[in-house]
């Protein structure tokens, strides 16, 4: 699989029209931007987009997960709460737009993420998972991110029947994103510094639930018939 930096237009658009198809289409309710909202549009372009594929150079077309990130010295917070000015701008993550079309994509976007915090040098990281109507936050409490404050309305979120959508800040930093990091560069095969991309082995498909059980056909046909075929239930355990 490969985890590539998204930077030309039509790349970002690609991953624009992702975004909302996931939203539309994943969990138990559709979520969307207010018709007014210019967040997305201004994450969009001015954040750090990363795209995930199955196959390494696959067409943007092909993209299965991702999700931006930009530093409080880029763009400022999506919220007011939590204050972090006691900490660099610079140093201080927001991440969110994380998405995924492919059962099991997600985990693996959450578990590349740290590598791409520990290469911008975060001190702290900041999320706005949704709480209500939906509540995705258990995922990112079992990465050790903590509640920063109470929940607040989105007021560029709503969902498909324009119901409120209400968002629960969380961040992580000390030795608990050390930690988180430390867990991203250990997932990772490979790095390539100073590239646009981190590749890593399919193999590690294996560590994350469900996404060896949605892995194409044409992956599976690959194994080696001679070598022992690992058998159901001996995965590990897994990690808006």
């Amino acid at each position: 699989m490969e985890l590539r930096q998204l930077t030309t237009d039509r790349e970002r658009q690609i991953f624009s029209d992702c975004l909302a198809k996931a939203r539309a289409t994943g969990g138990a309710i559709g979520l969307r931007e207010t018709p007014r909202s210019q967040l997305g549009r201004t994450h969009l372009m001015f954040g750090n987009v990363y795209a995930i594929f199955e196959n390494e150079g696959e067409p943007p077309e092909r993209m299965v997960a991702g999700f931006i990130v930009h530093d409080l010295g880029t763009l400022p917070q999506s919220f007011p709460k939590p204050d972090l000015g006691h900490l660099p701008p610079k140093s201080v993550i927001e991440g969110g737009e994380l998405w995924s079309l492919l059962k099991g994509a997600a985990g693996i976007a959450k578990r590349v993420a740290p590598a791409v915090a520990g290469l911008l040098q975060a001190k702290a990281i900041i999320l706005y998972p949704v709480v209500r109507p939906i509540d995705v936050t258990a995922p990112h409490a079992q990465l050790n991110f903590v509640n920063a404050c109470e929940p607040l309305r989105n007021p560029y979120g709503e969902t498909l029947e324009g119901g409120e959508v209400w968002v629960q800040p969380m961040i992580l930093e000390g030795e608990k994103l050390e930690e988180y990091i430390r867990r991203g560069f250990d997932f990772l095969f490979r790095v390539d510094g100073g590239r646009q991309a981190i590749r890593f082995d399919a193999s590690i498909a294996k560590r994350v639930p469900h996404l060896e059980a949605s892995m194409p056909r044409h992956e599976e046909e690959r194994r080696d018939p001679s070598k022992p075929q690992p058998t159901e239930g001996n995965g590990t355990a897994p990690a808006n």
